[in-house]
């Protein structure tokens, strides 16, 4: 869809949860649970899909396994939800490749993150993206992703949208994310895609600053969604109590990308989705965070609960 300024236009609000990888015990995916996975997200609520990304592992995935992926989810949410393909990598070969993917499987977008080497980079992004779009019409999102940095500087990111006519919208992960996402939308307006992710504790603040999506994991969709459905029909006070009560289990899970991957696959073991933990990082918790993460999932194992007796009430 394209807006009349020949901007591309991506209709896609509320949570797009990234899709974690399943391994068996011998680190090879898990196709039944990863439809379990993807069913279960559906029945909570999620409002899309993005695959693969930095939560599912994506660094461990060889590139036979991400095209399988793909072609898996495109295959499983067809007319059902948005898909996002997640096409970032560390060459331009490497995120056309993926890009033309998407294409072919018919997905609604894909996203590209900017990398480490692009940052310390600045004078190559704008060339790194405009050597990618030219292989599909979709709409692509960029992930501005740095967790302990500003990220893109403003005048780059104007830049990209002036040159990039496919670009759609921006996934905003960077220290701290809340005030860019407000600058971003008075920039470039309501039809340019605001999305955070990293940043979730501070849902909330994002909320309130009108951004269009949430991109966190998948284990808490329902709650999420909840929380999102009530800040959106009026009752901001509903959902801030409700999201209040996340807080904890977001302040153990966002200390670093390891605990956070670990916590989320012990919660989906926990919930009978997944079978095993298992991860390719090389982390494993030790007897004191294995406690820990117990007495949180219990506590969202709760907080999911009392939100399914409020639908069904």
């Amino acid at each position: 869809m394209e807006k009349e300024n020949n901007q591309m236009l991506l209709d896609v609000r509320g949570v797009v949860s990234v899709l974690q990888t399943p391994f068996s015990s011998k680190k090879q995916i898990d196709w039944n649970c990863y439809g379990k996975l993807i069913r279960n997200s559906i029945q909570s609520g999620v409002n899309g899909f993005l695959a693969p990304a930095v939560a599912s592992e994506v660094i461990y995935l060889t590139q036979a396994e991400r095209q399988d992926i793909i072609h898996f989810v495109a295959d499983s949410t067809k007319e059902k939800v948005p898909f996002i393909v997640g096409a970032s990598g560390q060459t331009v070969d490497q995120c056309r490749y993926f890009a033309k993917l998407a294409h072919e499987v018919s997905a609604d977008a894909y996203l590209v993150a900017v990398t480490p080497e692009l940052y310390a980079n600045p004078y190559q992004i704008v060339s790194f993206f405009q050597a990618i779009v030219p292989v599909t019409n979709l709409p692509i999102i960029i992930q501005d992703l740095q967790f302990n940095g500003p990220g893109l500087s403003l005048d780059i990111i104007k830049q990209l949208h002036q040159i990039i006519p496919t670009l759609a919208g921006m996934k905003i992960e960077t220290v701290p994310a809340g005030p860019k996402y407000t600058t971003i939308r008075h920039l470039f307006g309501l039809d340019f895609l605001v999305a955070g992710g990293w940043a979730v504790p501070q849902m909330l603040e994002a909320l309130d600053r009108d951004i269009d999506a949430m991109i966190p994991e998948s284990s808490m969709v329902q709650v999420y969604s909840a929380i999102i459905n009530l800040y959106r029909s009026g009752d901001r006070q509903k959902a801030k109590d409700l999201f209040w009560k996340l807080l904890p289990i977001l302040a153990f899970a966002n200390q670093n990308l390891e605990t956070s991957i670990a916590f989320f696959k012990r919660l989906l073991v926990a919930k009978g989705i997944f079978n095993t933990e298992v991860m390719r990082y090389n982390y494993v918790f030790d007897s004191f965070q294995q406690r820990i993460a117990d007495e949180l999932i219990a506590h969202y194992l709760e907080i999911e609960s009392s939100v399914q007796n409020l639908s069904t009430s």
